[in-house]
């Protein structure tokens, strides 16, 4: 079989000096032949080593003047020829460094009731580099009723949510617009009619504004 190009490869080269690699199933024989490496004369240089890998054992083959190659060397002639593997390590690290910066967003504390028909006043103070702020209004099962965004200044965000229906369990969530991850949500909070004082005049019971209550 002729020589095959793509069979031979570098193993190792330094300081005008390659060590080569070549596997075929010709003889060890037919691979020291003259000019039998001929076609691969412009890549070898004279002293370059070939590792010839036949297909009766293995020889070491100086390449002499012309680029043909000297007396050989055998390695192994009992058998296949040894594997021969080829591998890399190439190490590799990387280093991060971070500062650590403190955010925080802390709601207002909510009135104890707000009366129906009357918006919901939410305000919220805010430590470190936060831009805006969504404020979203929520009902006892977690259903958003009410999306609002806030420009954050000296430290401060507010909105005004629209009135809502008389219940219970009402709850604020304002987060980082640019974090979603950085959110805080308020404490219950209730919409419904403040507590009335009564008087009690002549037995009968009187709202605070002069209305009478009737008892049964």
């Amino acid at each position: 079989m002729p020589f095959i190009a793509t069979n031979l490869s570098v193993l190792s080269a330094a300081n005008g000096f390659t060590q080569w690699h070549y596997r075929t199933t010709d003889t060890r024989t037919q691979t020291e032949a003259a000019g039998y490496f001929a076609p691969a004369a412009d890549r070898l240089r004279i002293g370059d080593i070939i590792l010839v890998q036949a297909s009766d054992g293995t020889t070491m083959l100086p390449v002499r003047a012309g680029n043909l190659t000297g007396a050989p060397v055998v390695l192994d002639s009992l058998g296949a020829p040894p594997e021969i593997q080829r591998s890399a390590y190439l190490p590799f690290s990387i280093s991060l460094t971070g500062t650590a910066e403190a955010r925080a967003i802390t709601i207002d504390p909510m009135p104890n009731a707000i009366e129906p028909g009357a918006s919901v006043p939410v305000g919220a103070t805010i430590l470190g580099n936060i831009t805006n702020i969504t404020f979203q209004l929520r009902n006892a099962a977690g259903t958003v009723l009410a999306t609002q965004a806030s420009a954050v200044a000296n430290g401060r965000a507010s909105a005004l949510f629209p009135a809502q229906a008389s219940g219970g369990g009402y709850r604020i969530l304002a987060r980082n617009t640019a974090d979603t991850n950085h959110s805080t949500l308020s404490a219950p909070f209730a919409i419904g009619a403040p507590p009335r004082l009564l008087n009690e005049e002549g037995g009968i019971l009187l709202l605070e504004e002069g209305g009478q209550l009737l008892l049964f």
